[in-house]
């Protein structure tokens, strides 16, 4: 049942309680007493609503690809210090392979872009960075926000 109502909530967390109970099939209070444990144990995270980018003007999005020089074990911390000033980097992995780090960025416009370029070096100086590069999304294939729910974490639900 946790399931069920985890996914309706990936798709439309507006709606309300007694449309959302009702089509998980069960009471408002149990789905209601469902969701706050849920919310208690870390499963529901946040709850926000998914703006239109290209309706407020953000019109480029690009990956960057970070080469470290050298590793360090403070770098993630090094790393969340400077994008915490940093709203325009939406995500930030830390990876294996070819590149160390792989940043999505979103700008209004090439312009913007450009100039977060030209910056890029003085802005992550505390980074040993080797090599970065960053390359541009012509047209977004797929994009989700909702998680898949299937197979064995009906067990990370219950735990």
């Amino acid at each position: 049942m946790d399931l069920k109502i985890l996914g309706k909530l990936q798709k439309d967390c507006s709606q309300n309680l007694e449309l959302l109970s009702d089509s998980v099939g069960l009471s408002s209070t149990s789905c209601y007493r469902r969701i706050r444990r849920l919310e208690s144990a870390g499963i529901i995270k946040a709850k926000v609503a998914i703006l239109d980018e290209r309706k407020l003007g953000i019109q480029v999005t690009a990956f960057f690809l970070v080469k470290l020089d050298r590793d360090s074990n403070d770098i993630d911390r090094k790393m969340q210090h400077i994008l915490a000033s940093h709203p325009e980097i939406q995500d930030c992995y830390l990876m294996t392979g070819e590149f160390d780090f792989v940043m999505v960025a979103k700008f209004r416009d090439a312009t913007e872009y450009t100039d977060y370029i030209y910056r890029f070096l003085d802005t992550y100086r505390d980074i040993p960075i080797r090599t970065y590069s960053s390359t541009l999304v012509v047209r977004t294939v797929k994009k989700s926000y909702e998680l898949p729910l299937g197979g064995g974490l009906q067990q990370a639900v219950d735990a």
